[in-house]
């Protein structure tokens, strides 16, 4: 079957998908990522959308699922809890109902209300301050006023909390988002005395129970952070992360001391870029100021015609004691070429571990010896990759994993690359299996390379190339790795390595999507089974 377009958004994929297809994309998400609220709907509006509705108790137990959840995940939302009553033939007329009505706004501010999520932040969060001073009562805008708070760097809830009069019932729930705002914000000291007030209204929310367990492993108490992790997955057992992170607390994982020595092997750490001098100048320290033992050095530079390369020499002789090899190419072949261009020298061929760095990253201190002992003790591991954030704070995470979504004659998908509500509170650090790792911080083992040698050049100047890799990785029998344990701050997409998206950039962008799909047209089957849709029971839990 030929390729088959859809415009951009996880709505209109799914509603590309039957129903029991989206199903299998929810269990793939779950299997990926915390559920978050913008995704539920998403997920909700498809099941609920069918055309002649649901047909059979399978898929009627998933939306009842969802109803419930997107309850949970949206509290001040009244017709959510009005929804999760009538899926559970349950009272409508509860004190929860009661409150939500008694903070019912009228419909026409509603929608000025609903209206400022299409607004920049700032200018949002002046509306609805504005609003908040005339409707005190409204936990609505409260809540969104908490969110544009951390959007903003803001302490949540900081010079207006004490204005809010709801009922003590909605107070508390309240009091509640606000502590998992304030963790996210990295407001500690405020987010232990919130959290401390608001045991009862968060023993029963898994999200409130996971930002404790982070907040308890931040503060040096990971005896506690487990027992608050082991009762969000009593609550909510579909919750992947949780468990892997769960894991990784029992038992926590060190680089080895021997990772960077001479029994490792040669290591062979590569770069390449084009015309990005500041953003290459601070990769190259944050390089230099990290552990690499022994590890050669190779930059290889596409072209540039910014300094790049004065700059790169003279970084060569005072941080790294001229050990880097400056490849200084007289034009740009793309990114593919350049990956392929390093691993055909001589370093590339002999090196029992070859690391790429993109040219606006920063790295922490043990990055190569954690991803190279993450290979080492992960057999059938041929990539390991980083927890890619953004820079500035909070942190929020820009790229961490991704599997096969769909697989189908005409259309191929890959998941999403994090989950929608994106602020890194610690719950994706650990280690975990999966189709594709982020390739901006990223290293091969040898048999790995040895297998699927080269970068597909079809897809320059960028984008695709790494995940085509990966998931060739996976077809030869290898696994790509995620390692959550380092974070690799990227500046792509930041606003700072990030140019204007023209149109003929698009073209490529949607050429490079065809030719992804007609690569592996032939091996969607197997490309159906890179999924993280079985670690997620077939069921839903109550079911």
């Amino acid at each position: 079957m030929h390729y088959r377009y859809l415009p951009p958004g996880l709505q209109t994929e799914l509603e590309a998908l039957t129903v029991d297809d989206a199903i299998g994309h929810l269990r793939n998400h779950l299997g990926n990522f915390l559920l978050d609220a913008t995704l539920c709907v998403h997920y909700l509006n498809r099941l609920a959308a069918e055309s002649g509705g649901l047909q059979t108790p399978r898929q009627v137990a998933w939306l009842r699922w969802l109803v419930r959840a997107y309850a949970r995940l949206a509290p001040f939302n009244e017709q959510a809890a009005v929804l999760a009553a009538r899926v559970d033939g349950s009272p409508e007329d509860t004190p929860l109902h009661r409150a939500l009505a008694k903070v019912r706004i009228p419909d026409p501010m509603r929608q000025r209300v609903e209206q400022t999520a299409n607004q920049p932040p700032a200018e949002a969060r002046d509306l609805l301050l504005r609003l908040f001073r005339d409707m005190p009562f409204s936990v609505d805008i409260a809540d969104r006023l908490l969110l544009l708070d951390l959007q903003l760097g803001t302490p949540p809830g900081e010079g207006w909390h004490e204005s809010l009069r709801c009922p003590p019932l909605l107070r508390g729930i309240f009091d509640r988002e606000r502590f998992r705002m304030c963790m996210l914000h990295g407001s500690d000291a405020l987010a232990l005395e919130l959290r401390d007030q608001t045991r009862d209204a968060g023993a029963g929310a898994p999200g409130w129970l996971n930002c404790a367990a982070e907040l308890a492993v931040r503060t040096n108490d990971r005896a506690e952070g487990m027992n608050f992790y082991r009762a969000s997955l009593r609550l909510d057992p579909t919750q992947i992360p949780v468990a892997l992170r769960l894991r990784e607390l029992e038992a926590p994982f060190a680089p080895l001391p021997d990772a960077l020595t001479a029994s490792t092997g040669p290591l062979a750490i590569f770069l390449y870029s084009y015309n990005k001098r500041d953003l290459l100048e601070q990769t190259l320290r944050s390089l230099a100021a990290s552990d690499t033992g022994n590890a050669t050095i190779t930059l290889l530079l596409n072209g540039c015609s910014d300094g790049s390369s004065e700059m790169a020499a003279g970084l060569n002789a005072s941080l790294f004691g001229g050990r880097m090899d400056i490849i200084d190419l007289p034009v740009n072949v793309g990114a593919p070429a350049a990956r392929n261009w390093l691993l055909h020298t001589p370093r590339g061929r002999n090196a029992a571990y070859v690391a790429f760095l993109d040219d606006d990253v920063e790295v922490p201190a043990t990055w190569l010896a954690m991803l190279v002992s993450v290979l080492r003790a992960n057999p059938r591991a041929g990539v390991a990759g980083a927890k890619t954030v953004f820079p500035g704070a909070p942190r929020r995470l820009q790229y961490l994993y991704r599997t096969v979504s769909v697989a189908q004659p005409g259309l191929l998908r890959i998941s999403l690359s994090t989950p929608s509500f994106n602020y890194d509170g610690g719950f994706y650090d650990f280690i975990r299996p999966t189709a594709n790792v982020m390739g901006c911080c990223h290293v091969f083992t040898r048999a790995a390379l040895d297998a699927v040698r080269d970068f597909d050049i079809r897809f320059s100047p960028s984008q695709m190339d790494d995940i085509a890799h990966d998931l060739d990785l996976c077809l030869h029998g290898f696994e790509a790795v995620y390692c959550g344990l380092v974070a690799c701050v990227h500046h792509q997409m930041s606003g700072v390595g990030i140019g204007n998206v023209h149109a003929a950039r698009m073209g490529n962008v949607l050429g490079n999507d065809v030719k992804f799909y007609y690569r592996f047209a032939e091996q969607l089957d197997a490309l159906r089974q890179l999924t993280a849709r079985h670690a997620v029971p077939d069921l839903p839990p109550g079911a």
